[in-house]
Order: structure tokens, then sequence, then C-alpha cells
């Protein structure tokens, strides 16, 4: 009997609730992690400088408030990328991604669907453990800030997964247990302007960070930073580009997932 895309959904959520019972440290690790990266970037930048030369340079107006959201967004957008491009690594590890093969549901689906509550309630976490920092910094408009960011985590989303899959894909074809997606989590924080205008970087990483979600999220969440009074025209923008890049990858995704299916069972390279 193949199974629905309910039974995968809950078989992947039952699956990330049972690591989180037996991870508890990695729990608590995820809430307060947004607070020791923001504190330890705003801790070396007051010791070469001011935080009002930090909020000139990088564009917001509370530099603390976009320290712990842009730090959560950093954290969010990672677990995304490493809870689908990492899968068909973690399965092949402890020997589960040949019956994964074999299973009457479509492997596109499974490669999609499995990690995807775990990619869901990671992003999730990394924003809401920013919440009550907003929260008591800003008050209500700092909760504001961080629900319309966590807006564009959850657009960003769509993207990353296309592209996860994407290297997933081409996980499947290599012979070896190594993490080829290890390159892709330090070169979005590189590339993304997370902690430095994307402007300062060389051309050839400008153009690159065109193409990594993650520096719209990024751009949203300096918006959100920086705004008294909301204006829509800078959001619409991150958000057209997100979804232009949605389309691309998930389409290139589709494609190219099932040539590697075949492929993989053809040649038998698990």
């Amino acid at each position: 009997m193949r199974p629905s895309l309910a039974d995968i959904l809950r078989a992947g959520f039952f699956s990330t609730l049972m690591w989180l019972k037996n991870n508890r440290w990695m729990f608590f690790m995820m809430f307060i992690w947004p607070y020791l990266l923001a504190g330890g970037m705003l801790l070396i930048g007051t010791a070469f400088g001011s935080l009002e030369t930090f909020s000139q340079n990088v564009g917001v107006a509370n530099p603390v408030v976009y320290m712990i959201a842009a730090s959560g967004v950093v954290m969010s957008s990672l677990i995304i990328v490493d809870s689908v491009a990492n899968f068909v690594v973690y399965a092949r590890w402890v020997g589960t991604l040949p019956y994964l093969l074999l299973t009457p549901a479509s492997y596109p689906l499974l490669l999609l669907l499995l990690p995807l509550p775990e990619a869901f309630m990671g992003s999730m976490s990394g924003l809401l453990a920013a919440l009550p920092g907003a929260v008591i910094i800003e008050g209500l408009m700092g909760a504001a800030r961080i629900g319309l960011i966590l807006l564009f985590v959850y657009l960003g989303m769509l993207p990353l997964v296309g592209l996860s899959v994407v290297i997933a894909s081409a996980t499947l074809i290599v012979k070896t247990d190594e993490n080829i997606a290890s390159f892709l989590t330090p070169l979005m924080t590189l590339v993304s302007g997370v902690f430095y205008p994307v402007a300062i970087l060389p051309p050839v990483l400008q153009a690159l960070a065109k193409a990594i979600p993650v520096t719209y999220v990024v751009q949203a969440a300096k918006f959100a930073a920086s705004f008294t009074t909301p204006e829509a025209a800078p959001f619409l923008v991150a958000a057209g580009s997100l979804t232009a890049l949605a389309l691309g990858y998930n389409g290139a995704a589709a494609i190219f997932i099932r040539g590697i299916e075949r492929a993989v069972k053809k040649s038998g390279a698990v």
C-alpha cells in the first residue's frame, strides 16, 4: 500500500520529536544560540568601534534587535538546509537509504516531505528564540518585527528547500559517506550580508549573493529592524526575488531528482 502525503509528514514529524526528546541539550541550545551569536558579534563590534557606527554601516536603526533577529535567521536557514540537503547523508550513515529507495512511496516525495517537519520546526525555533529579547527591548514593536521576519523565513524556505533537494539528489550518486552539502552553509553565511553589507564583497561574491535565498531574508530583516512606519516596497522586492528563486530552484529539483533516482537504482550506487 502506497503511503499518503499525511503518512510521510507524520513519520517525519514523529522522527523529529523523538530526536528532540533524546537530545534535550541540543533543543536547549537552539533557543540560546541566537543570543550567543548576537552577543559575540556585538562584543567584537563594540571592541573595535561603536553601535552607532555599526548602525550606519549596516543600515539598521536598532543594531541589538537586528543582531538577535539576524542570528535567528542564520540559524533557521542553516537548519532548513541541513535538514533537507543532508537527509540522504544521514540515511546512508544509519543504513536506511536503500530501504527508502525501495519503498512504495515516490522517492522525490520522501526526500522532500520526510525532512520537512524538522526544517519547519527548526526554523520556527530560531526566530521564536529571538522573540523574548526583541520584546524586552522594544515591546510589541519588537514582537511585530520578529513576526514579519518569520514570514520571510518561511517564504525563503521555499527556494532553500528546492536548492537543498538538488544537493541531496546529487549526494545520491556519490559513493562515499562524505557530507558534500557542508560547503553550502558557510557560503550562505559569508555572502548573505548578515554581519556586513553585501556591497563590500568582491563583484563575484555579490553576484553569487543574488542567487542565495538567505540574502533576501536578511534584507527583509534589515528593513524590519529599521522601520518606524512600515513601507511595503522593500518587502515586496524581497518577496518577489524569493518567489523567483523558488520557481527556479524547485523547477530544477523536479527535473534533476527523477534522473538521479533512475541512475542510482540502475547503477546500485547506494
